[in-house]
């Protein structure tokens, strides 16, 4: 992120504070200040001047007029008086204030040169008392005359223009041949005039105009030109034309060049991050982004601070959930286009949507258009770059690629906003239930490669986000080295026992799958001659037989499918899981989960019913009708209510008892050990019993 410029960014995190001295000139203006200084210096200023720096809010005018005040300080014939228009209001208050205002600074021996000392503190005098004669009085401009204040009673109008007006000319006279005869000047600062209501600014020029001839006095005007122009039309005067007759001379603060900034922001954002936990940065992507998103979206430094002063509290306010990169880049959206980004929330959906590569149809919905036509003129040409480079699964609305649903995992590991995920994160700052912190993904993900570690770490993981966890794996797993592939399985089976078997839903995989899907894309992979050596390994490293059951599921083919291990493996390994069945004791049995299944699978292929002598057993009865309940679920079409029935594989439990006499049989010893308290009842059970009745007397589920 820093790109190796070595400068003082410490005051670009002290908000919108304009810089104050030489050694906080982060954009190199001191030499400009300098000249801007000197030609303040050089002016003739025999019947007083204007001179006025001009441009827009946040260009850095304030800055710049600090300099150029610092540069006139170290001059022993140029005493800085700042005059603060915001503290006055109204006209009436307005003049009296500014003399009070100059004659205090000139007073104030710890500003004052000693070139000036006395000369000035005369000045400063005469001005007192000036300004008392001009209290009751107010300026009406464009008649060039001093009338009496809004406030008088008629009653005194005619003292105010006659007895006491001749004394203010008086003075006036005398603080001129005062000033004419100063060793130098004075020059007064004026700032802020863009900010104030049009009636004040309109106050303030006159009063500069009224002012402005004392001689050795130079105004410095710092504003906005096309503000203050606005604010000084005035029917058939042109604000332009007016400050055309006041202003001698006019400096433009320079527009930023791109170049400036860049070093500016990227070693601002250094010292913003010092300390903060954030989402990965990939370094990749990063140079794009700043380039082609981040930077053109600012041009004065104003607004670089406001960026700035605000990216902490949201980086932190995110922790490390989501991607460094984006967050700068959203930040910087949120800050200079904020409402742009409030269209965030209301079309994540297709933002983060992905399609079909294959898809041909490209016209747009009603929705998808109107949202692109307001991004577009909200971004001010920025929005196919926010798109492209944030959210490239809505590339499509602006000429780009398609992006299939395979991303969806890539972005969601890389902790992208283009994951609907990842994005509704960083809308709501909240996980939602089963959602696992990054964090616990970064552990696990770590320990790729060894058995142990691995195992270990997976065990910490708290039930309710261990699907999670595995499931966001993925993506890492594809990268694991051959010789990881083993070890890692091996530790993700052993996780068999705490994931939920079948489906919870309409749509929804069995939950062995957060299992099964990562081991399946370790083992995809493996070079064609280490996949059986490797299947073989696993098969033996598990110590459920159904854990077996679900692995040949994965690495074995069907009648039309090809296999991921050979059929010579296949078959060998299905021959060992019958043997294994076969010679498992009762009470090993009744430990394992899908049971019902387990022996269908490991029975499939033999010729005739192999012994299976654990079946005369109660205990293996009553644990393979409860594993032969399956819940069905069902959809009303307009509905999202889901409902779920039980039913009994029925046709699998007549085939493993020999007939439906044999299961008949077999549920009538379970029954009466249920009678003696042999074995135990349980709601699973009962259940299953339930079912059996009906099913046993005729019933069949209508499909």
């Amino acid at each position: 992120m820093d790109d190796g410029a070595s400068i003082n960014v410490s005051s670009l995190l002290n908000g919108d504070d304009p810089i104050e001295d030489a050694s906080e000139d982060l954009l190199q203006r001191a030499s400009l200040a300098d000249a801007f200084a000197a030609e303040i210096r050089r002016t003739s200023a025999k019947h007083g001047a204007v001179v006025a720096l001009t441009g827009k809010w946040g260009s850095g005018k304030t800055s710049l007029l600090n300099l150029t005040s610092c540069a006139l300080q170290a001059a022993d014939d140029v005493q800085v008086v700042k005059f603060n228009p915001w503290f006055f209001s109204g006209t009436d208050q307005l003049m009296r204030f500014f003399f009070d205002e100059l004659a205090g600074q000139l007073r104030d021996g710890r500003g004052r040169k000693d070139k000036l000392k006395t000369a000035g503190r005369t000045v400063a005098d005469r001005l007192g008392k000036y300004s008392s004669a001009l209290s009751p009085l107010k300026f009406i401009p464009g008649v060039g005359a001093v009338l009496e204040g809004a406030s008088a009673v008629a009653g005194g109008a005619s003292k105010l223009l006659g007895e006491e007006q001749q004394t203010v000319h008086q003075q006036r006279a005398e603080i001129t041949e005062l000033l004419a005869d100063l060793p130098g000047r004075i020059v007064v600062f004026v700032d802020d005039i863009d900010r104030l209501s049009q009636q004040e600014i309109r106050d303030l020029f006159r009063l500069v105009r009224l002012t402005g001839s004392f001689p050795n006095i130079v105004y410095v005007l710092c504003f906005d030109r096309a503000v203050v122009e606005t604010a000084l039309t005035d029917g058939a005067v042109e604000g332009s034309a007016y400050l055309e007759k006041i202003v001698k001379i006019s400096m433009d603060v320079p527009p930023l060049p791109t170049q400036a900034l860049s070093p500016v922001i990227t070693q601002g954002l250094v010292e913003a991050l010092d300390g903060i936990d954030t989402g990965p940065i990939d370094a990749a992507r990063w140079p794009d982004v700043f380039v082609q998103l981040i930077l053109p979206m600012f041009s004065t430094i104003r607004d670089v601070k406001r960026y700035l002063a605000s990216v902490p509290l949201t980086v932190r306010s995110l922790r490390t959930e989501v991607s460094l990169v984006d967050v700068l880049a959203l930040e910087a959206l949120r800050v200079r286009y904020p409402a742009a980004h409030d269209l965030l929330p209301a079309a994540a959906d297709l933002l983060t949507g992905t399609t079909s590569i294959y898809q041909r149809n490209t016209e747009q919905t009603p929705h998808e258009k109107a949202f692109v036509e307001e991004f577009i003129r909200l971004l001010n040409g920025h929005a196919k770059s926010v798109v492209h480079l944030l959210f490239p699964a809505a590339d499509r609305f602006f000429g780009g690629s398609n992006y299939g649903s395979d991303w969806g995992p890539v972005w969601e590991r890389d902790r992208r906003v283009a994951c609907s995920k990842v994005l509704d994160y960083y809308l709501h700052r909240q996980l939602p239930a089963g959602r696992a912190p990054s964090w616990w993904i970064d552990r696990v993900a770590d320990t790729i490669g060894d058995e142990t570690a691995l195992t270990e770490a997976l065990e910490q993981v708290p039930d309710p986000l261990l699907d999670d966890v595995l499931k966001r794996l993925v993506p890492s797993l594809r990268e694991a080295s051959e010789d990881q592939v083993l070890p890692t399985a091996t530790a993700l089976m052993r996780q068999l026992p705490r994931v939920r078997l079948g489906s919870s839903g309409m749509l929804s995989p069995g939950g062995e799958w957060a299992v099964l899907s990562p081991v399946n894309a370790l083992l995809r992979t493996l070079s064609e001659d280490a996949v059986d050596r490797t299947v073989t390994s696993l098969f033996h490293s598990i110590a459920s037989l159904y854990g077996k059951v679900l692995l040949l599921g994965i690495t074995t083919g069907g009648p039309s499918e090809q296999g991921l291990v050979s059929e010579e493996t296949a078959r060998s390994l299905k021959q060992e899981l019958c043997s294994q069945l076969c010679a498992a004791r009762p009470e090993d049995l009744v430990g394992e989960r899908m049971l019902l299944r387990t022996v269908v699978v490991a029975t499939a292929d033999t010729d005739g019913s192999p012994a299976l002598e654990p079946l005369s057993d109660v205990r293996v009865v009553a644990r393979l009708l409860e594993s032969g309940v399956s819940p069905v679920h069902s959809q009303t079409i307009g509905s999202v209510a889901v409902r779920t029935e039980k039913r009994l594989v029925w046709d699998s439990l007549v085939n493993v008892f020999g007939g439906e006499a044999g299961l008949s049989e077999a549920v009538a010893s379970l029954r009466r050990s249920l009678d003696d308290g042999t074995v135990e009842s349980n709601e699973e059970l009962a259940a299953a019993l339930d079912l059996y009745e009906k099913y046993s007397a005729g019933w069949r589920p209508r499909f």
